[in-house]
């Protein structure tokens, strides 16, 4: 996962105020925490009035969701992109390089999902709103795992495959955020060859 940025990068030139706040609340959750980004360290990220933050969101949670969304949103054309681009009997392979080439460019997205997964738990709305993501990320996964398997339709066994997939790759993602040492290449390397192989018997 690196050759592609999809994560949000400072404020382009003629960037909004809504859009500088969105990547901003990003930025600072991705380097400081959930529990030290406030809003006034958002607006100073952002180079704006802390009072700006409350006219275009209705809470700093509201601007951290739409944050979230932002970036995923950027993830997921990403992902559309290579399935539109790539025959269906290369996605599997296809989808592994890009995993593999965007890890470090989707460190802060991965950091703040979980981060926000973290609060999910005591939050339902925060959950229903994350799973919202979550399932369209399966249903991508789903497609990539039938076309492994040379079958045009989805099954339930490639819907299977991707909820499995989906919880391994944030447990994989969680080790790599804390311990320095996790071989995360390598972890990704192994569940793409069993995945493989598993296709290969379906």
């Amino acid at each position: 996962m690196a050759a592609t940025k999809t994560t949000p990068g400072r404020g382009a030139p003629g960037q909004g105020t809504r859009d500088k706040l969105i990547d901003a609340a990003f930025r600072a959750v991705a380097r400081d925490g959930l529990a030290d980004t406030n809003v006034k360290s958002i607006a100073a990220e952002a180079g704006v009035n802390p009072g700006l933050l409350h006219y275009h969101f209705a809470s700093k949670d509201a601007l951290l969701e739409a944050a979230v969304d932002s970036a995923t949103a950027h993830y997921m054309a990403e992902i559309d992109a290579l399935v539109a681009a790539t025959p269906r009997a290369e996605l599997f392979d296809a989808y592994v390089r890009f995993s593999a080439e965007t890890l470090e460019a989707n460190r802060d997205l991965f950091r703040v999902r979980l981060s926000l997964g973290v609060r999910a738990m005591n939050d339902p709305g925060l959950a229903a709103r994350l799973e919202v993501a979550n399932e369209a990320i399966r249903s991508r996964l789903a497609m990539v795992f039938a076309a492994g398997a040379g079958r045009d339709a989805v099954d339930d066994r490639d819907r299977l495959r991707a909820r499995m997939t989906k919880a391994a790759f944030e447990g994989m993602m969680l080790s790599w955020l804390t311990q320095p040492d996790f071989p995360m290449h390598a972890a990704l390397a192994e569940w793409a060859a069993g995945t493989r192989a598993g296709l290969g018997e379906g």
